[in-house]
């Protein structure tokens, strides 16, 4: 008995682990420069106006779901100022519900916000669902999350660690 419930949690723990490597594991993905968003002005702006050098965070959310809201409760509580100044914010909406959602974490007012009102960025970036983070460093996707860790606290280190992380040499 107890010999099966051992052999039972090791295989849920072989099968979780298997299951996280491809959600922070991806091929290496540009930004595409045909990325068209819409800022807290009402101007259209392209992925031009994204940083273009060093590590950030790109975050993908929805107001209509309570994951993007948890999401972003979690960050506001967690981000380090340097996380923060490095994080551009996503919404998936209108004009209203980028300045609705920019209102209620204030804490995130250093990071940029911009409004996906057609979805056009979701397709290009071909994200699945949301809330998702992507970690990028010089207008590349190096790696995505979808949804939350279950431990806030690892989520944010992720989060954090991966501004604070020096970009390798470039040979030259």
């Amino acid at each position: 008995m107890v010999k099966n419930k051992l052999r039972f949690c090791l295989s849920c723990l072989v099968m979780a682990a298997v299951a996280l490597v491809p959600l922070l594991a991806m091929e290496p993905t540009p930004i595409p420069n045909t990325l068209h968003l819409t800022s807290l002005d009402g101007q259209t702006v392209n992925s031009d106006h994204l940083p273009n050098q060093g590590n950030w965070l790109l975050f993908y959310v929805n107001p209509q779901s309570h994951f993007s809201d948890e999401m972003l409760r979690v960050l506001q509580k967690g981000l380090n100022p340097n996380s923060v100044a490095s994080a551009v914010i996503i919404v998936g909406g209108t004009l209203d519900d980028l300045k609705t959602f920019r209102a209620k974490y204030p804490d995130l007012g250093g990071a940029v916000w911009y409004a996906d009102t057609n979805r056009d960025a979701f397709t290009q970036l071909k994200l699945h669902g949301v809330p998702v983070v992507v970690g990028v460093r010089d207008q590349t996707m190096r790696w995505a999350v979808n949804g939350m860790l279950p431990d806030a606290a690892s989520f944010k280190s992720m989060v954090n660690s991966w501004v604070e992380q020096r970009p390798p040499a470039k040979a030259s």
